[in-house]
């Protein structure tokens, strides 16, 4: 059984566009549509892309899938507007099944999780009408709806608003303002604007929430959707132009949203692991990647954590496709890695290589010359195997830096990256080195969905990979990641710590690079120091 799965935006309002597809219960591609168009969320774009990708990977022809599984379900024309664009793409399409917004969310995160039990969790802006939905799942794979919030009462969308109050955009800029939080104090009370009513077990708002919003003709993410004479009289704060135009107040603001937030998402979370007694939680939705407030979750005596790597809109195919497997009785195969996206093969790579004219070294051994490059203080594009389904680099499409050389991060923020300054970057650790500091933890840390706090013997190993409140977004590397496992071992010989700093291979504003290509352009396009394609190595100073 061959299903395909889709989120496709069809409108400004929708963002994400991804496919997948799934052969006898087993994951077996999945890529979004952003990074092959190179257009950041590929807001208003049908996947085309993406399918053609995922069939190239599969090796089947477009005939050869059984079934279609998207999401929208509340919308009418959904079906017709899936269906013909297959039609015009393909010249026919199967039969499609269409499941709610948030559902997909939900199954996306518990099937991939391969628990067989779990309270499974998804906030977001909207979809379908639905912003929060709270499930337990039993063993026999049923998904029973316990709790859910509409599109009124909206924490991804409180979220966003001072997002983009802040002068960043929609959709993309949430993991901006939580770097932001780190640098301000709590000092504007946004508790009656949205909280979680312990007693009733839901999300409360008040008049001000609809107040935040200036919404009356908006119809896509890239417009403002602030009601900016409302907030600045509010908090009495200015809204600024720019980052250039930061002030203590803005920092402030910041940590006062990342606050409100995390007691609302915390106590809606910790209000249903009590009430049904769960061991294992599962989580998915934008709001899920908010790896702060992920933190406190470790706290809680559960036997598994589970975020799902691409919780944003764009595992919304993935979900909505195992959806369809659950309701045919199939088994559902764990989903033991993220690198389901495309690989490239070392002719193609060569191929580029000298049409662009580019002098380059075939390595016999990448890890240790790499390794002996980060120890000198090298900027590494790196680029291996398929790459990652997801917003993270997790060591397919990276970029690479020593966390030990003083003023790393600032180089990569205003030399490679071109992005702001207070930006913090992720380490990424071998698991060896990680256990030393830490216990066995009850999450899945191999995605970079949960910050940790970084105790103080292990922060001298990371200064440039800490943030300014003393936490990183760890990213842990074990033999599941083999190729940076390996690369993490060269750098343990080098430097008796194996841990690099890891951000994605991307400019600012710019989906993370796919094909040798796009890498070669962002490795010239910035201060990148060497890039390795495979086993080729490319030195722009030579």
């Amino acid at each position: 059984m061959i299903i395909l799965g889709v989120h496709a935006s069809f409108t400004g309002l929708t963002h994400d566009s991804s496919a997948c597809l799934i052969i006898d219960g087993k994951l077996i591609a999945a890529i979004e549509e952003e990074k092959l168009i190179r257009i950041k969320s590929a807001s208003t774009y049908f996947p085309i892309n993406a399918i053609k990708s995922c069939l190239r990977i599969a090796k089947i022809n477009f005939k050869d899938i059984n079934f279609v599984a998207t999401d929208g379900v509340s919308y009418p024309s959904m079906r017709t507007k899936i269906k013909k664009s297959l039609q015009h793409y393909f010249g026919f399409s199967p039969k499609i099944k269409i499941y709610n917004h948030a559902l997909c969310h939900c199954a996306g995160s518990f099937f991939s999780s391969g628990f067989k039990n779990a309270l499974t969790v998804s906030i977001d802006g909207s979809g379908d009408r639905i912003s929060t939905m709270v499930c337990k799942v039993t063993s026999n794979s049923k998904i029973k709806k316990i709790y859910y919030a509409d599109h009124k009462k909206s924490l991804g969308n409180f979220y966003t608003t001072f997002t983009n109050f802040l002068g960043f955009k929609s959709v993309e800029g949430e993991y901006k303002l939580m770097g932001m939080a780190a640098y301000g104090k709590v000092r504007y009370d946004l508790s009656n604007i949205i909280y979680f009513n312990k007693k009733s077990g839901k999300i409360i708002t008040n008049k001000d929430y609809k107040n935040l919003f200036d919404i009356q003709n908006y119809t896509s993410i890239n417009e403002p959707s602030y009601a900016e004479k409302f907030i600045s009289k509010k908090f009495n704060i200015t809204r600024p132009k720019s980052s250039k135009d930061f002030k203590q107040q803005h920092y402030d603001l910041a940590a006062s949203v990342q606050f409100q937030f995390r007691q609302t998402y915390l106590n809606l979370i910790n209000f249903y692991i009590d009430k049904t007694k769960s061991e294992y939680l599962c989580l998915a939705g934008g709001c899920a990647l908010n790896c702060l407030a992920n933190k406190d979750l470790l706290k809680k005596k559960l036997k598994g954590i589970y975020v799902m790597p691409a919780a944003s809109d764009r595992g919304l195919s993935v979900g909505a496709a195992m959806l369809f497997v659950n309701e045919l009785k199939k088994e559902i195969k764990k989903v033991k890695t993220m690198f389901l996206g495309n690989s490239y093969s070392a002719s193609t790579i060569e191929k580029e290589l000298k049409k662009f004219g580019i002098k380059y070294k075939k390595l016999n051994n990448r890890y240790r010359d790499c390794a002996n490059e980060l120890k000198k203080g090298k900027v590494i594009g790196w680029f291996q195997g398929r790459s990652e389904f997801g917003p993270r680099a997790l060591g397919a499409r990276s970029i690479l830096a020593n966390p030990r050389i003083k003023g790393m991060k600032n180089k990569l923020n205003s030399k490679i990256k071109f992005r702001e300054k207070f930006r913090p970057f992720a380490p990424s650790i071998l698991d060896k080195n990680f256990y030393k500091f830490f216990k066995k933890i009850n999450a899945d840390l191999t995605s970079m969905t949960f910050t940790i706090d970084i105790p103080k013997k292990m922060k001298k190993f990371l200064p440039e990979a800490t943030h300014f409140d003393n936490t990183s977004r760890v990213h842990l590397v074990d033999k599941s990641n083999i190729s940076f496992y390996y690369l993490l071992n060269e750098v343990q010989k080098k430097t008796n710590f194996g841990a690099i700093i890891n951000t994605s291979f991307n400019l600012s504003g710019e989906p993370n690079v796919e094909t040798p290509s796009d890498a070669i352009r962002t490795f010239y396009s910035s201060g990148i120091d060497l890039l390795y394609l495979e086993n080729y190595k490319i030195n722009k100073y030579n």
